[in-house]
C-alpha cells in the first residue's frame, strides 16, 4: 500500500467529518432524551486545557502544511 499525501489528507478529513457527525448525532439523541450532550463535556475540556488545544491545532496545521506545501 502506498500512502500519498493526498490519501493521508483524505483520511484526516474523513476522520474529522466522522467525529463531527457522531457528536451531532449524540447531541440530537441527548437533547431528545433531556440529557446534557457530550459536546458540553468536550467544550468544557477544551476550556480547561487551552494550551493543549492550541498544541493540537498547531500539530494539525503542521501536518496539513507539510502535506500541501508544493
Amino acid at each position: 500500500m502506498n500512502l500519498t499525501p493526498e490519501a493521508i489528507l483524505s483520511l484526516i478529513a474523513t476522520a474529522g467529518v466522522g467525529i463531527a457527525f457522531l457528536l451531532m448525532l449524540e447531541e440530537a439523541i441527548a437533547l431528545r432524551r433531556g440529557r446534557d450532550p457530550m459536546s458540553n463535556g468536550v467544550r468544557s475540556f477544551v476550556r480547561r486545557f487551552p494550551r493543549g488545544t492550541y498544541v493540537l491545532a498547531v500539530l494539525i496545521g503542521m501536518v496539513l502544511g507539510h502535506l500541501l506545501w508544493p
